[in-house]
């Protein structure tokens, strides 16, 4: 029964909301019920949400002429208490906010200065973005709707699962170094305040807040992955060369081993100088890819959930850490793919500001200025890509058993003994070149202030 009312209200009301807040669409009707067709498509859902396919023949109320629209309605999973307990009441508000307000201030910012920035790339049009509203006819709960183009059209498809080869990893680092390059433009060119008021519309995603633990889940998973990494060193003590690295890691385990809360607030510090408005889950599973001959050309950003306010570091580091695989790291590689966000990132900058290279205002975001602020906060994105790779790798009954605990009861001990195991060495041996990686390229040495 309230199945059958939320897609009535998903086919009749929302329909009619997505054609009078767009101007191109205002003169259109769905002229009867089977020109809109609603349908879920399996795989494009989430721990919290449901994503619809809703297709619409659309007559001109004028010409006749007809026009059919494609869009996908991603909407909240769960009671209140769901949502209140895995934190739906914050991220769904903060990606409507960059869909409604920080794009469509970039944009503004990028056709202003007449840029060579691909705005139709960027990230799918949204046709309509609502957050805390209330539909009697859909449910008794506040609600969040964000309708967005169905890019599939244009050729935007998922990429590789995990792994990602170096045309995808390419492309990928580009695109964020361009989202990047925006925060620091509107700072650079003296728009300090269009970017301060973009910021506080953000509301805080912390991991701790006054004292306590904001983000309960995610620390839960902090720390059962944790003892299983620390366990995998303790049976395999070799790995911990050289006397630098163990130390480094050892000093990760007594530090925040029981509170890696404590550690990844410590990554969300800001400053004046480095912090930009963030994607904040930036990973093959938010973006799609756009292909010829099997060749990716193109991608777009999506799912802006976990959106932030702080170093680029928080999006690069988990970008790397976990699509980047290890045997990527080696001759070089790593070193490239940073080299790659960085000249993208001053190319925009240059064309957005209409400034040389060597313009004393881009000091700051010189390669070396930049990897050293970079360092600082690494670590972030391999304790993020630790926490997600057991489930990533695990196979599909642990998968399933993962998300019925984290559903259920993420506290229980029955999530603990499956997320220690899920994957197998498989996991062990990734999460442990990932840790011993940080630790190489200096990224824990933060530790010791």
């Amino acid at each position: 029964m309230a199945q059958d009312r939320k897609e009535k209200f998903l086919t009749t009301e929302l329909v009619n909301k997505i054609i009078q807040s767009n101007d191109d669409l205002r003169d259109y009707r769905v002229v009867s019920k089977s020109d809109c067709t609603l349908t879920t498509p399996q795989g494009l859902d989430g721990f919290m949400s449901v994503i619809h396919r809703l297709t619409l023949n659309l007559t001109h109320s004028t010409t006749g002429a007809t026009s059919c629209l494609t869009v996908m309605v991603k909407v909240m999973k769960g009671n209140d208490e769901f949502r209140k307990k895995s934190l739906g009441l914050v991220l769904f508000p903060n990606e409507i906010n960059v869909y409604s307000a920080v794009i469509p201030a970039f944009e503004q910012l990028i056709r202003t200065a007449n840029a060579q920035l691909d705005l139709q790339t960027l990230c799918p049009r949204i046709y309509l973005a609502e957050s805390s509203v209330k539909y009697p006819t859909y449910s008794d709960q506040e609600e969040t709707f964000l309708v967005m183009e169905d890019v599939s059209a244009r050729g935007f498809v998922p990429g590789p699962r995990l792994n990602l080869d170096q045309p995808h990893l390419v492309l990928m680092a580009r695109k964020i170094a361009q989202f990047h390059a925006c925060s620091y433009a509107l700072r650079i060119s003296g728009h300090s305040e269009v970017l301060r008021n973009l910021v506080k519309r953000i509301i805080p995603l912390n991991f701790i807040q006054d004292g306590k633990i904001f983000f309960e889940s995610y620390d839960i998973v902090f720390k059962v992955v944790f003892e299983r990494l620390f366990a995998y060193f303790d049976k395999n003590p070799e790995l911990l060369q050289p006397d630098n690295v163990r130390d480094r890691v050892q000093s990760l385990r007594s530090k925040y081993g029981q509170a890696p809360s404590q550690l990844m607030q410590r990554c969300l510090e800001r400053d004046d100088i480095y912090s930009v408005i963030l994607h904040g889950d930036y990973n093959r599973n938010n973006v799609l890819f756009r292909y010829e001959n099997d060749t990716p050309q193109d991608v777009m950003l999506i799912d802006f959930q976990e959106n932030r306010y702080g170093s680029p570091a928080l999006d690069l580091s988990f970008f790397m850490y976990m699509n980047m695989p290890p045997e990527s790291w080696a001759n070089g590689g790593w070193e490239h793919l940073l080299m790659v966000y960085h000249q993208e990132l001053m190319r925009c900058l240059c064309d957005i500001l209409k400034l040389q290279p060597d313009d004393q205002l881009l000091q700051p975001y010189r390669f070396d200025a930049m990897k050293n602020h970079l360092q600082k906060y690494f670590i972030y994105g391999a304790i993020i890509a630790i926490k997600f790779l057991p489930c990533m790798l695990a196979n599909e009954q642990e998968v399933q058993e993962i998300v019925h605990h984290f559903h259920t009861d993420v506290t229980a001990d029955a999530f603990r003994q499956i997320y220690l195991i899920a994957g197998g060495e498989i996991v062990n041996d990734r999460i442990s070149k990932v840790m011993l990686h940080a630790a190489q390229q200096g990224y824990l040495d933060m530790l010791l202030s």
